[in-house]
């Protein structure tokens, strides 16, 4: 009975932050509080750069000063706060503490990535991914089992790792609720963020979004991600990220995705849809239909909701897609084109892939959608 009425509460709590009280201000509904995150610190450096002043740790604080600073300036009435402001060492569940005492509407954690391969480079959005159990190690979006395990490898440097226990039955519905009230807001910054970081001069860093297992997104009650910059294993980019001139560049992007999933976001939660608010008008006035075919085609998968997205919605940039869900699930597939061959849909995935660096090719059987390899 506990356990029921603990779930009961904490869906009360997330019908609150989805269905906003039709007495509040505007003021009381928008966008409100950010938590800022520099990843590491203290006694764990995170990636390593050219010498011990210019670590992972180092270069996150000083990106995330520069992007609250820019925020504050901005928007006076919206609080910032940080999970460090010096080389300390908060731990994971820390972190996300910060998050909730501090009621945070958004939790953007900022990081510099790193790889074994010395040729990796480009910048990337992260967000919460449900495990598979047949591979709890897998990505979504794409395989991304490397960066996983080095961004939850933290705890290593924490005294009491008890926290990080399996999670029981009932946090595991709790982590589903949260997950669901969450997912939709997260893309969108997610694909702002890319967005930005994937125009001149950062043209060539673009990396897509992500969805990862990352421990620290786990227990978020807010949208939340997961940026990495840029590689600090990769020569050029160390070279970049050392810099104060790129750090404020970067501040500067990650602030022009923050402004605009701001007014995406104040629009929702004031009662009118996400999607009312477009920050850019679309190439082309889409459609969105669910599919119901029962016919075989292929097409191009570029994204998965829990939500069934509004015509000419800006996070499908454009495109002209089908929605398919199967009966058994509450994810709709988002997929382009209706094509006979594997090949013709190989040949509409490279044109996607401009907008959408991580769709992939599907065969759509009725409401069922398979990834072709």
């Amino acid at each position: 009975m506990i356990h029921k009425v603990r779930i009961f509460n904490i869906i009360t709590l997330l019908l609150l932050f989805i269905v906003p009280a039709a007495h509040m201000s505007a003021q009381d509904v928008g966008l409100r509080t950010v938590v800022i995150d520099p990843g590491h610190g203290g006694k764990d450096p995170g990636a390593p750069g050219p010498d011990s002043k210019n670590s992972e740790k180092h270069i996150v604080l000083n990106i995330s000063k520069l992007l609250g600073a820019k925020i504050k300036e901005a928007y006076p009435s919206v609080k910032v706060a940080y999970t460090r402001t010096g080389d300390t060492f908060p731990k994971l569940t820390d972190r996300v503490k910060i998050a909730h005492e501090n009621n945070a509407d958004l939790f953007i954690s900022i990081h510099c990535n790193s790889s074994s391969n010395k040729s990796a480079s480009g910048s990337s959005a992260h967000i919460l991914a449900r495990k598979d159990t047949r591979n709890p190690n897998r990505d979504l979006f794409d395989e991304n089992v490397e960066l996983t395990k080095l961004e939850n490898s933290v705890i290593a440097f924490e005294d009491d790792q008890s926290s990080y226990k399996e999670d029981s039955a009932e946090d595991q519905i709790l982590n589903t609720l949260l997950f669901q009230a969450n997912f939709q807001h997260s893309v969108i910054l997610a694909q702002l963020i890319v967005e930005k970081l994937a125009t001149k001069p950062f043209h060539k860093w673009g990396k897509g979004i992500h969805q990862n297992d990352f421990l620290l997104l786990k227990k978020m009650t807010c949208p939340a991600i997961l940026v990495e910059t840029a590689f600090l294993s990769n020569a050029n980019e160390r070279q970049l990220l050392i810099t104060s001139k790129w750090q404020e560049e970067i501040a500067d992007r990650l602030f022009e995705a923050f402004k605009e999933y701001k007014t995406i976001y104040d629009a929702s939660v004031g009662g009118g849809s996400m999607m009312e608010v477009v920050p850019e008008q679309p190439e082309t006035t889409s459609k969105v239909d669910t599919a119901q075919d029962s016919e075989d085609y292929y097409a191009v998968q570029i994204m998965g909701l829990a939500r069934l997205l509004k015509n000419g919605d800006p996070a499908l940039k454009g495109l002209e897609v089908q929605a398919v869900k199967a009966a058994d699930s509450n994810i709709y597939k988002y997929v382009c084109g209706k094509h006979a061959t594997k090949e013709l849909a190989v040949e509409r995935l490279a044109v996607v892939k401009k907008k959408f660096p991580d769709a992939f090719v599907v065969k759509v059987s009725g409401d069922k959608v398979t990834r072709i390899k």
